[in-house]
């Protein structure tokens, strides 16, 4: 019988697909025990009353942080409820959540400034909130402050992506401070810091590292077996009986451990794009020829999600290099680029980098996976210089799409004769 609507699937694999999202939070954390034992340390004395402590949690994407805080602080709250019921003097706890990444609408590397705004806006009504420019700084730490004391109690501030912060790192200065400098009197502030970067603790000023004293959580990669028990428990809510196999829940594992170091988000996702395509193709049965192809749609993706989380200058060094891709010249010298950066920049409305400048952009993106970079040698009448062109994996359709998915209009550029 045909379906009643050209929406619905002749084949149904889903029984709860929300249990694969990726802001799902599972009501029991596997295979992270010791990690969560050394959390449940550090959010104790907030359960006790007790003045709160600073935490930084390092891990690459997928190994459970944001997961692991988020479960650990919804049941501290639910359990601070209850206490509460029968105490004479209730904790008062408040949890701010803000995610430092893309809080500027440049593309440009995010600020303290822009996280003490995210914060102030957290804190107020709709109707209150405050521009992302416009203010001195320091009136938007008075806001800050003056809304965490208003609140009272306990602040815990959970700054997830934290190292987007890059190297404008006062407000992990000011935020621990507040209370000893006098800028809140009725409320205390615990900080939580989430970082896929293991390096950005080394690179804080030594101030700041002096200031936060916290305690450092490392998130490992999981194996290949961890995968398959988180997969199996997902799956077992969000699939129908008898539309998996093993196989697949071991396949999805093992391509999840070989590519993304052990990304459990990586492994959940192959499953529920495998799910999608077997639905689409009016199968009930998840094949291993599905998970396959999901892992080619989902590296599509990836590459253009990662296009779209650089910084602005850099997706302008890489809409450059498509140009001259474009038009059959790269590998390009560093002043080639340079010049059609510069054009790019300008259209977008902003003010382009030195050469040197652009070019430690350049070669950052070649450590990253973006381009290659070539070195040549031609002796004492060419010297030495540096060419560079998109790696296998990058291409100018997909930095073209990335540009669109960030909705920024696709500009065209006349390449002028090589240098």
């Amino acid at each position: 019988m045909a379906p009643d609507s050209i929406f619905e699937d002749e084949a149904e694999v889903f029984r709860n697909i929300e249990v694969l999202e990726e802001d799902y939070t599972p009501e029991t954390i596997l295979c992270r025990d010791e990690a969560m034992n050394e959390y449940i340390n550090v959010l104790k004395p907030i359960y006790k009353g007790r003045p709160p402590q600073n935490a930084f949690l390092y891990g690459d994407t997928g190994v459970g942080k944001t997961a692991v805080t988020n479960h650990l602080t919804n049941q501290l709250e639910r359990d601070i409820v209850q206490k509460n019921e029968d105490e004479d003097d209730p904790i008062n706890l408040t949890i701010v959540k803000v995610n430092c990444q893309n809080l500027t609408s440049t593309g440009e590397e995010t600020s303290s400034y822009q996280v003490a705004i995210a914060l102030v806006n957290e804190l107020r009504s709709p109707k209150d909130m405050i521009a992302s420019t416009g203010y001195a700084p320091q009136a938007v730490y008075s806001m800050l402050y003056d809304e965490i004391d208003e609140l009272g109690g306990t602040v815990l501030i959970i700054l997830d992506e934290v190292d987007r912060i890059g190297g404008d790192d006062t407000i992990l200065y000011e935020l621990p401070r507040s209370r000893a400098n006098e800028k809140i009197e009725n409320a205390r502030i615990g900080l939580v810091g989430i970082s896929n970067d293991y390096t950005f603790r080394t690179n804080l000023s030594p101030k700041v590292k002096d200031t936060l004293c916290e305690t450092e959580l490392k998130f490992p990669a999981y194996n290949a077996n961890q995968l398959r028990e988180i997969l199996h428990d997902r799956a077992s809510r969000a699939l129908y009986d008898g539309t998996y196999t093993e196989d697949v829940i071991a396949l999805c594992a093992a391509l999840a451990t070989r590519e993304s170091s052990g990304s459990a988000r990586k492994a959940i996702n192959l499953l529920r794009r495998a799910g999608e395509i077997a639905e689409n193709t009016g199968t009930t049965s998840i094949t291993e020829k599905h998970v396959h192809q999901a892992k080619d749609d989902l590296e599509y993706g990836d590459m253009i999600d990662s296009i779209t989380d650089q910084d602005a200058h850099k997706q302008y060094i890489l809409a450059a290099v498509a140009h001259l891709s474009r038009v059959d010249r790269t590998p390009a010298r560093v002043k080639e680029v340079h010049k059609t950066y510069e054009h790019v920049a300008s259209a977008y409305g902003a003010d382009p980098l030195s050469q040197r400048g652009m070019y430690n952009h350049l070669t950052k993106l070649a450590m990253l996976g973006f381009l290659t970079s070539h070195d040549n040698n031609e002796g004492i009448k060419g010297g030495q210089y540096y060419e560079f062109e998109f790696s296998d994996e990058v291409d100018s359709t997909k930095v073209r799409e990335a540009f669109e998915q960030m909705g920024l209009s696709w500009q065209s550029f006349q390449i002028q004769q090589r240098l």
